[in-house]
């Protein structure tokens, strides 16, 4: 009798320990979605030009020939690069045949400095590959200081091509004749600290709102992004001297995409030389 007792209540108390443990996973259980604050997270700094999905318009579904190696009639070729690619072999990209010349980050705004900018750049260097730098341009905060930062970083003796000015954002609310007023003066600067004018990288619609019919192309050589499979027509017909066709592209040397470009017509390689 006193067996049977015990047996009863050690069955009880292990049903009551399972009823708990059963309630305490119930409790701790992870919601379906994720909390609000994660939900409607986006990184903080995008970088337009080495993160993009579409400067201007979507590229078609094509084959992947083309998208890692491009219109591949033309050339010669080139990638530009950031951060983004992180840790690159230039020795490597030195031998593939689509990365005849290359331009990199060196800086965004008026503080931000590009953390690889010099590693990549000694690294390009050393492996003989002709070599440029981009800053990336906002028209929100102060010409004089963008131009500032851009400069000092760039030891302009080492350079091989023309210094390039990513614009493609233009700040909510601000008008375009406002725009262009800003991006003078920090072009004008740029041209004076360097002895010669800088070149533009823009979308191709982007070109057309901010650019076309204001007399830039008379002064400033163009490099266009635009991923579609057919070269792009500006407003005009006005001329460029790049084509970006693919933010997607593959070369020796670097892990995952890369954008690609190429120059166009009857340009040459001697054409952005600086």
């Amino acid at each position: 009798m006193r067996f049977t007792i015990i047996v009863t209540l050690i069955s009880v108390l292990m049903l009551i320990l399972c009823l708990q443990s059963a309630s305490a996973q119930k409790k701790t259980k992870l919601p379906k979605k994720p909390p609000k604050e994660y939900a409607t997270y986006e990184p903080a700094e995008p970088d337009v030009m080495a993160q993009r999905s579409a400067p201007d318009k979507p590229l078609r579904e094509v084959s992947e020939s083309y998208v890692k190696l491009g219109p591949v009639s033309n050339g010669p070729h080139g990638i530009d690069v950031s951060h983004y690619q992180g840790n690159i072999n230039w020795n490597q990209v030195a031998k593939d045949d689509h990365a005849a010349y290359v331009y990199i980050k060196a800086s965004e705004g008026s503080d931000n400095v590009d953390e690889m900018y010099q590693t990549n750049f000694r690294g390009a260097k050393r492996a003989r590959i002709p070599v440029g730098s981009y800053h990336f341009f906002r028209a929100n905060i102060s010409p004089q200081a963008q131009a500032r930062n851009f400069i000092s970083q760039m030891n302009l003796k080492q350079q091989d091509l023309l210094p390039l000015i990513d614009v493609e954002v233009q700040p909510r609310g601000m008008s375009d004749e406002r725009f262009r007023q800003v991006l003078d003066e920090f072009l004008r600067i740029v041209t004076r600290e360097l002895g010669k004018r800088p070149m533009i990288y823009t979308g191709r619609n982007f070109y057309n709102k901010i650019f076309a019919g204001h007399g830039y192309n008379k002064k400033y050589k163009f490099f266009i992004a635009c991923y579609t499979l057919d070269e792009p027509v500006l407003r005009n017909n006005d001329d460029f001297i790049l084509w970006q066709y693919s933010p997607r592209g593959r070369v020796k040397g670097i892990r995952g995409d890369v954008d690609m470009s190429r120059l166009r017509g009857r340009h040459t390689i001697k054409d952005i030389y600086f």
